[in-house]
């Protein structure tokens, strides 16, 4: 055989196999690089300690949206308030949201949509009092301790008018639910209107009763995912990849709810076998359930009933304002990212 034709095919192997250990070592060393990068900064999402928040839990610590080529930052919060300062600041670009607080943002002037229905309420936001008072007509005249202007208020608002209350009639305390919990654990408040974790621990603590929870109002109290309008505008495509990643660790929380249980505990500050008792006061969704709230129906379980009610009740309160409240709150909900991962 030519000696100068074997030369050549030794130079030709020896190419391909330097070629494919380059390639092999690139691949190695660049393997994070290679997912692709949806949005290259780092997108804030705040919100306030809560264990329907299962599903944003699980994707960040799963790490659904990195591999979905996203730095998502979860940011805790303790209250409402500073959430949505800087929410409406533009310092973070989305928060887990409630529809109360999204209308009023609305009202306030920002411009934001509701990309998901996170979960409703079915007990694990209350009134909690201490061992004396057995019902919401007993607080006439005893300190209560909620957040003003925030869901705390309006769900106080909305069982003492089922009482036939008003604020007029008990003695206010402006504290944040954590705040409020703790308030009613030390002496300083009789009652105090706060949710999951901190209600059970209150109520533990002082051996107290649950006088009014949200399982009295079923649908009342929704908890949606939302982005300022700006930030989906500019960046749709990141925002399907969080809707994305949202639901596969929904599905996780669903099929896995050992391994998800060992996850909430992380990110709520309480051990693994508390978990369950706090989920028990709350409807977690899944997609199919966001196909239905993002269907125009009347009732409380459509995101559309729902902001609608809601809608009223906060044009209610604001009815001696000289602002006007004449903004469509359907307008508040885009149903587009949740289509595309139902199909």
């Amino acid at each position: 055989m030519d000696i100068t034709f074997m030369k050549k095919i030794f130079i030709l192997v020896s190419i391909f196999i330097s070629l494919s250990l380059g390639l092999l070592a690139y691949l190695f060393f660049n393997a994070d690089s290679n997912t692709k990068v949806i949005y290259k900064d780092k997108i804030i999402i705040g919100y306030a300690p809560w264990p329907g928040y299962a599903g944003l839990f699980i994707a960040d610590s799963k790490e659904y949206f990195k591999e979905a080529g996203l730095d998502i930052e979860l940011k805790a919060y303790p209250g409402f308030e500073e959430l949505s300062k800087d929410y409406v600041a533009g310092s973070i670009q989305g928060r887990a949201n409630i529809t109360l607080e999204a209308i009023n943002e609305a009202y306030g002037g920002l411009e934001h949509r509701i990309v998901a229905a996170i979960d409703y309420s079915n007990g694990s936001d209350g009134i909690i009092a201490s061992r004396n008072i057995k019902a919401i007509k007993d607080i006439k005249g005893k300190r209560v301790a909620f957040e003003h202007g925030t869901l705390e208020e309006f769900f106080l608002r909305y069982a003492l008018d089922q009482n036939q209350l008003g604020l007029n009639d008990i003695i206010p305390i402006n504290l944040n639910p954590e705040e409020s919990a703790e308030a009613i654990s030390s002496g300083i408040a009789d009652v105090a209107v706060t949710y999951e974790p901190f209600m059970s621990k209150a109520l533990a603590q002082i051996g107290g009763n649950k006088i009014y929870s949200s399982a009295d109002a079923p649908g009342l109290v929704t908890d949606v995912l939302t982005f300022r309008l700006d930030f989906i505008n500019e960046h749709s495509d990141a925002i399907q990849a969080i809707v994305g990643a949202y639901f596969k660790g929904i599905k996780l929380f669903k099929d896995s709810p050992q391994e998800a249980n060992i996850i909430l505990a992380k990110y709520l500050g309480v051990s693994v076998d508390q978990v369950p008792a706090q989920l028990n006061g709350v409807t977690i969704l899944s997609l199919d359930d966001n196909k239905n709230a993002f269907t125009f129906a009347v009732g409380l379980q459509s995101l559309y009933g729902n902001m609608r009610q809601i809608g009223e009740f906060i044009k209610d309160i604001h009815s001696k304002d000289s602002k006007d409240f004449s903004f469509d709150t359907d307008l508040m909900i885009e149903p587009l990212f949740i289509r595309k991962v139902l199909k």
